[in-house]
């Protein structure tokens, strides 16, 4: 009998249980029942569920092969990958063994020598450069007075490029404050014609705090010193500033490196702004060893101090563009820098000031007052001339001469006054 069969017997039986039970009334006849096939989606629908299909006893058993045999790999296409051999933990790979400090110990491995003696050294000369940096000069400085002993140990030859051509120009420095001498055999043509008149120049003085002192021998005077205030040479003074030279420094990284022919050898070329000015330097690589704490020494070249790397450098060549008197550019060149000694005592000069801005701007306002003197003593002469002749005049005309010898006395006191005050001699000196 087959499934369907036993469905519909099961359902005959409970159909007859029931009726006996007295569950179904006799008396209506039962609903029809509706058969579906087994296994259709009906009888999956009312809840069939089909066992799965046996597996057969008698079927025949699956063969068992060795792994790795030639009918694993025909049977199931089984493939064989060898391991590779198992290592002995207690034995160390041979590693290869190069030479340190060779090309072969630096790509393989990377290795970087560190010469600890050059470490040293370096370390030990960047000690020395700052220790120089932050020193001041043992040399004693210049007094700050006009009168007294000036000192100077530092000696500079220059070489300077204009439009009136090279000159050649020797002075000296002292280390301690900036301030410079001039010798009389150095300064052919550097003063204005006619400074000394018929007179003799023994040296100018350049003060560190930039007046300069031309002294010699006048005619008139005798050995004596003008004050020339910062009338000579002030291009290169702005650099002795601090603020300013630190300024300069600044405005390196903003502005142009557009250089001009350097002088040669180991120099580095670097271009900056100073007030109203640009200027091109050539400083040389390796630090200078004159200690001292004016920014810079010397008239254009020389020495100054470099904030950035906080090292003393020798500045071998200026550019001063457009500095030069036809407006082109005024170029410095050292030719030598040594230790040297030289001095020269003011105090065997007489000290004149007239000639300072001061001083003319005083001789000027003096000047201005003729006139008024002149008008004055022309209304005094008038008046002279006025008086009634003979006896009847007398009163008159010694009252108006009275009056023109205390013009003329007010006028000679200020000449004096201002003759004194500024060095000049007067009467009685």
């Amino acid at each position: 009998m087959n499934a369907r069969g036993w469905v519909v017997v099961g359902v005959v039986i409970a159909g007859g249980a029931l009726a006996a039970s007295g569950a179904m009334p006799w008396g209506d006849p039962p609903p029809p029942i509706e058969v579906v096939e087994s296994g259709s989606d009906a009888a999956r629908a009312a809840g069939e569920v089909t066992a799965p299909t046996p597996v057969d006893p008698f079927a025949p058993a699956i063969p068992i092969v060795e792994s790795g045999s030639d009918a694993a790999r025909d049977l199931v296409g089984e493939t064989y990958v060898p391991l590779p051999p198992m290592h002995d933990p207690f034995e160390l790979p041979s590693i290869p063994v190069v030479e340190s400090g060779t090309d072969e110990a630096w790509i393989a491995h990377g290795e970087e020598i560190i010469n600890v003696a050059e470490q040293e050294r370096l370390a030990e000369r960047r000690r020395r450069i700052e220790e120089t940096f932050r020193a001041n000069s043992p040399f004693p400085p210049n007094p700050e007075s006009e009168l007294g002993r000036y000192r100077f140990d530092l000696r500079i030859l220059q070489l300077v490029d204009s439009s009136r051509g090279l000159d050649r120009i020797t002075y000296f420095a002292n280390t301690a404050d900036g301030s410079l001498l001039f010798p009389d055999w150095t300064l052919d043509g550097l003063l204005p014609a006619g400074t000394f008149g018929d007179g003799a120049l023994h040296f100018v003085l350049r003060q560190a705090d930039g007046d300069v002192l031309a002294c010699g021998e006048h005619p008139d005077i005798g050995n004596a010193c003008l004050m020339l205030g910062e009338n000579l040479g002030p291009g290169f003074a702005w650099l002795r500033d601090m603020t300013q030279h630190r300024r300069f420094l600044d405005t390196i990284p903003r502005v142009p490196q557009a250089l001009g022919e350097g002088p040669g050898g180991n120099v580095q070329g670097i271009r900056g702004k100073g007030e109203d000015i640009f200027l091109q330097m050539w400083v040389g690589r390796n630090p200078s060893p004159i200690a001292t704490q004016v920014p810079f020494i010397g008239a254009g070249v020389g020495v100054m101090k470099d904030f950035r790397i906080r090292a003393n450098r020798t500045v071998h060549r200026t550019r001063w563009e457009g500095g030069d008197l036809d407006g082109g550019d005024l170029v410095i060149d050292l030719v030598e820098m040594e230790s040297a000694r030289m001095e020269r005592d003011t105090s065997l000069y007489r000290i004149v000031t007239a000639f300072t801005a001061q001083g003319l701007d005083e001789a000027m306002a003096i000047g201005n007052q003729v006139p008024d003197f002149v008008g004055q003593a022309t209304a005094i002469r008038e008046a002279l001339d006025a008086c009634p002749a003979g006896r009847a005049g007398s009163d008159c005309r010694k009252f108006h001469r009275q009056r023109m010898k205390e013009l003329d006395q007010r006028m000679r006191d200020q000449a004096l006054d201002f003759g004194r005050r500024h060095g000049l001699p007067v009467d009685g000196d």
